[in-house]
């Protein structure tokens, strides 16, 4: 009735949105005439994080609520190949700050031993970063194993190495 008290909504929920006033501002009591308040909102604003367990950073993307996503390029890790995201990565920016974290596959690399004529020596390939066990050394006829042209490493490195025998002739 004319000239009661008014009371405004308080409970206005819009996905994404936050409330922002009523246009026109609400009158404290009900007018002389017929009124049409309509409620007014701001978009809010989601983060989605990326973590890439130890792979190179991607920045997190800030967006306003339900706007296109542009995915990312893939993240790289020394010696793991990217095999995707734990979630799917989202075409807009949903109503939620959401972390996704990315999946690595190991890779192998392969240890090639060049013996330069002496006896064969298997090339160990195993995961990256694994512990490497150093093989006996070759034997060649009519010379000494004077060693190797270079360490052989305590672990697998990122990259297929061959590593070349020396030879000391008797």
């Amino acid at each position: 009735y004319y000239g009661d008290q008014i009371t405004a909504p308080t409970d206005l929920n819009k996905e994404g949105h936050t409330f922002s006033k009523w246009v026109p501002d609400i009158d404290s009591t009900v007018p002389d005439h017929d009124v049409t308040y309509t409620a007014t909102y701001t978009i809010n604003q989601y983060t989605i994080t990326f973590d890439t367990d130890g792979g190179s950073e991607i920045a997190p993307i800030t967006q306003d609520y339900n706007s296109a996503v542009t995915a990312p390029a893939d993240p790289t890790k020394t010696g793991y190949t990217f095999a995707g995201w734990d979630k799917e990565i989202p075409a807009t920016i949903p109503a939620e700050d959401i972390t996704i974290k990315a999946l690595w596959t190991i890779n192998q690399y392969t240890i090639t031993f060049d013996t330069d004529g002496g006896s064969e020596i298997a090339p160990i390939t195993q995961d990256y970063n694994s512990a490497v066990t150093a093989p006996a050394n070759p034997t060649k006829t009519g010379y000494t194993f004077a060693g190797w042209d270079k360490e052989i490493p305590a672990t697998i490195p990122a990259e297929d190495i061959t590593i070349k025998a020396l030879w000391t002739i008797n």
